[in-house]
């Protein structure tokens, strides 16, 4: 599990909370869990992913595996083609009505349908094991990977949906930033080039995402506040996109700009309100929460001028984005009555239960990647921890009760 580490967004997450819950009018109580039925939120330092799944009735928890106890099972195929981290954790299942857990081979199914929206299934190989918990579940050593991003992505079939990129200049990358990178070898420059072009293209996705919210919210007759808020959104990660562009090539010496997204040609526009309330829990309540907590968390580790400025401004505006998301989830529910409150109590267990995986670390010495704007996996991960803790979870159950 995660350690403690310097707590320096407390009081980021307060104004947050405070703000959100202001504008939703409603009270916060202490922070507590969402969760129920063994679930729980799950950090682990020593691996790529986290861990926990999000089915009620089961429980999960990391581990490594110890040996085999039956040959592995590959089963049929949940998710192929993704972009999203592989990690392997431990997820239990109840046991059906046989004496005795299923195979490998036959867990395969149910496990696939309690892992959680962030979530696919690639292997079940190990199993079954003993309940670490002690409540007689049916316990496998799985693989999956993790589709979800913090932030607001663009979701395609096989996860987040991003633009390649190219060099080249159409205003992507124009933004006079200037960080310092005197005494940078060329290899940390390129390091610190491919960390900020890889927020870019997601910023850049991003406002594909918005655009998506804003006419969703027009097919359902949301107010004219949330829309317009929607398309403010949008801009707000254009400018994002630019501003880290335009760092990344200050880093690497050259303009940078995203190729096509045809992606953004294919949105599902179709959903219900129920799926709006959920896919808004999980890219905006929770995506969006953590993508500030983050952005504050490495703006106030930064020495640099230049990248302070960015992340300082990016925090800011994720902030904002939560505030809608909470807004536009009230909207729904409000609309939907008490399918879609039920179904928002449910994501936002489900969301307790699994967070996503922090942005990888550039190979940089501990100080200059702290100077630059980045944060340690651990770090960050514990930043999550304290963010769903802080801000979602209880502004998720003062909605959900208000309703």
């Amino acid at each position: 599990m995660y350690h403690a580490a310097m707590d320096v967004s407390l009081i980021f997450r307060k104004k947050l909370a405070q703000r959100v819950a202001a504008a939703l009018g409603v009270t916060l109580a202490a922070p507590v869990a969402f969760v129920g039925c063994g679930a729980k939120v799950v950090v682990d330092s020593e691996t790529t992913g986290t861990g926990g799944a999000g089915g009620t009735g089961s429980s999960s928890d990391v581990s490594s595996s110890t040996g085999p106890e039956t040959s592995s099972s590959t089963g049929p195929a949940a998710c192929e083609g993704g972009t999203g981290e592989v990690t392997s954790f431990l997820a239990c299942i109840p046991s059906d009505v046989s004496p005795s857990c299923p195979t490998a081979e036959g867990a395969y199914p149910s496990i696939a349908q309690s892992l959680d929206f962030c979530s696919c299934l690639h292997s079940v190989d190990v199993g079954p094991k003993p309940d670490p918990s002690g409540n007689g579940l049916c316990c496998y050593d799985v693989t999956i990977e993790l589709v979800c991003a913090v932030g607001r992505p663009l979701l395609a079939e096989d996860g987040p949906a991003i633009a390649p990129v190219e060099a080249a200049r159409r205003g992507w990358s124009e933004e006079p930033l200037a960080p310092n990178v005197e005494g940078l070898s060329a290899d940390a420059r390129e390091a610190l080039a491919e960390r900020w072009i890889r927020d870019g293209l997601f910023e850049h996705a991003s406002v594909a995402a918005f655009s998506r919210l804003a006419l969703a919210l027009l097919a359902h007759g949301a107010d004219e506040s949330l829309v317009r808020a929607a398309h403010e959104a949008a801009l707000d990660e254009v400018r994002h996109a630019r501003l880290s562009l335009s760092l990344a090539a200050a880093y690497r010496g050259a303009p940078l700009a995203p190729r096509g997204l045809p992606e953004a040609l294919s949105l599902p526009l179709g959903e219900g309100l129920v799926e709006l309330a959920v896919s808004t829990v999980v890219e905006g309540a929770v995506g969006e929460t953590l993508a500030a907590v983050l952005a504050s968390e490495q703006a106030e580790r930064a020495s640099d001028p230049a990248v302070r400025q960015v992340l300082t401004g990016i925090a800011e505006d994720e902030s904002r984005h939560a505030e809608l998301a909470f807004r536009v989830l009230a909207f729904a529910i409000a609309a939907g009555g008490a399918p879609v409150r039920d179904a928002v109590a449910q994501a936002f267990h489900d969301a307790a239960a699994r967070l996503p995986p922090p942005p990888p670390e550039p190979p940089l010495p501990a100080d200059v990647a702290a100077a630059h704007g980045h944060v340690p996996r651990g770090d960050a991960r514990a930043a999550f921890v304290r963010a769903m803790d802080d801000v979602v979870l209880p502004l998720g159950r003062a909605l959900v009760e208000a309703a």
